[in-house]
């Protein structure tokens, strides 16, 4: 297969993969191994949020990149090293070059200091950042000194141009992503507006140093995790820097609800439409079709780091009931795994489950991917023990079959529009080559991403520490998209 590498591609950051702009990335190497940890809880849960339908709607667009936070995720699912719990970096030859990861980057306006950018949204991470004027770009593997344009930010911040803005003293943001890309920057006070909502004094980073992949477009990022992944030292000089010695702050969508500005909760919905990102909502949900119906998990605090200890991101992970599939589509199946002969069982029971925005497809257990291959009418091919192609190719005509993750009893189907995704074309045929939306992890983390979460409006109520899941219509995001497609609930 001309694409062989296609999961070994999503290892690296899909911002090495240009489209236009300055010179593609070298593609990272990485030695380390990753361990997962069960974390205590973040403190007293309040009770969960009034879900209302709220004004403060933010429209999502799509970046050519993949989410930060989302790397680890694909680094530890990738190559078992043997050790419990642990997953290394397997080390990748070639890149294809194909745009199978657009929109795992999503984007939203912001106002900071009187001026509007677009920034990544990045449930996995917590500090805000900008790229300010005069800062210097570097190359970010040899570190080589290089243009602005190399870096390929949106418009820059320039801190002369606000009457906000407020230095903090000794204090600097120094981040490292898994990818290799780095940001460091001084701190500052500074006035952020993101859907409507001002927080008036925020803290976050002018970054006057980056070795970073753009998109032309985004200016920085904005983190939506908690603030004990803020990264913030104390000092001006990010060599002094010390893993462990972080000062918390808090970050942007933390301060709207300490202020009670809004509720601690907020929502997302993705969209099918290639050219559209999907809505976010800030304290509570946007006005789209959804079911009437809600179920909520308990957000399970999961912690994953380098072995080095220079890095840590925590991930929304939830235990999922298992998965529904089959070929029949008339199949009915039995999410309490009771005994009744005239309904399908489950598989996979019991899974914990990461909640990702910034992962384009499913990943799970190996022997499901490989069910679920053979379960497309015609079936496709999946080899998870492959070291060479473990991907989950299927004909780009087959029938998917019928495929729902069940959580707290509830299946959410996924619609069949969202289960082949097209790979480029094969080399040799000049055939189009298609991939199932459900691949192997690889005895690695599950990760249910944008392929499934097309299908349902997710709340994160960070108040409560649970999630929230409502099952969507197959149509598009009514006046905040234009997409449409028949059919029902999922």
């Amino acid at each position: 297969m001309a694409l062989a590498t296609f999961l070994f591609a999503l290892s690296v950051s899909a911002a090495a993969i240009k489209l236009k702009g300055p010179p593609a990335a070298p593609i990272p190497h990485f030695e380390h191994a990753y361990t997962v940890n069960r974390l205590p809880s973040r403190g007293s849960m309040q009770p969960m949020s009034e879900l209302k339908t709220v004004e403060s709607v933010i429209r999502l667009t799509r970046g050519n990149g993949s989410s930060l936070s989302s790397l680890y995720v694909q680094a530890m699912r990738l190559q078992n090293t043997g050790r419990e719990g642990s997953y290394s970096r397997l080390v990748t030859g070639s890149l294809p070059l194909v745009n199978i990861e657009q929109g795992t980057v999503f984007l939203a306006p912001v106002t900071v200091g009187g001026q509007d950018f677009d920034v990544v949204i990045d449930t996995g991470s917590s500090d805000p950042w900008l790229a300010s004027t005069g800062f210097d770009c570097v190359d970010p593997y040899i570190h080589d000194d290089e243009p602005e344009d190399y870096c390929y930010f949106g418009p820059l911040y320039d801190p002369s141009k606000s009457t906000t803005f407020t230095p903090i003293p000794d204090r600097n943001l120094n981040l490292s992503y898994a990818d290799g890309e780095f940001i460091n920057g001084l701190m500052g006070y500074e006035s952020f507006t993101m859907g409507g909502i001002t927080v008036p004094q925020q803290q976050f980073s002018a970054v006057n140093y980056a070795g970073w992949y753009g998109d032309g477009i985004s200016t920085g990022l904005v983190g939506f995790a908690y603030r004990t992944l803020t990264s913030a030292y104390a000092g001006t000089d990010p060599k002094l820097d010390k893993a462990g010695k972080q000062i918390s702050y808090n970050p942007f969508f933390v301060n709207m609800y300490t202020s009670n500005t809004t509720a601690p909760v907020f929502s997302m919905a993705m969209t099918r439409n290639e050219n559209e990102g999907g809505v976010m909502a800030l304290g509570g949900i946007p006005d789209i079709p959804h079911s009437q119906y809600w179920i909520s998990v308990p957000i399970i605090p999961v912690g994953v780091n380098a072995s080095s200890g220079e890095v840590v991101y925590e991930f929304y992970t939830v235990v999922i009931d298992g998965y529904a599939y089959s070929s029949d589509q008339s199949a009915q199946f039995n999410p309490y795994n009771s005994a009744n002969s005239r309904k399908r069982s489950l598989v996979g029971n019991g899974t914990q489950a990461i909640v990702d925005s910034g992962t384009s497809l499913m990943y799970v257990a190996n022997d499901v991917a490989v069910g679920v291959t053979l379960a497309f009418t015609p079936p496709g091919t999946c080899d998870p023990s492959s070291r060479t192609d473990p991907t989950c190719y299927v004909p780009c005509h087959s029938i998917p079959p019928v495929f729902g993750v069940t959580i707290k009893k509830k299946v959410f189907y996924v619609n069949a529009q969202d289960m082949i995704l097209q790979n480029g074309f094969d080399e040799e045929t000049q055939m189009p080559v298609c991939i199932s939306a459900v691949q192997a992890n690889l005895k690695g983390l599950t990760i249910l991403g944008d392929s499934w979460m097309k299908n349902v409006l997710a709340v994160f109520d960070i108040g409560a520490e649970m999630m929230r899941f409502s099952a969507r219509e197959f149509y598009g995001l009514g006046i905040y998209g234009t997409t449409a497609s028949p059919g029902g609930y999922s």
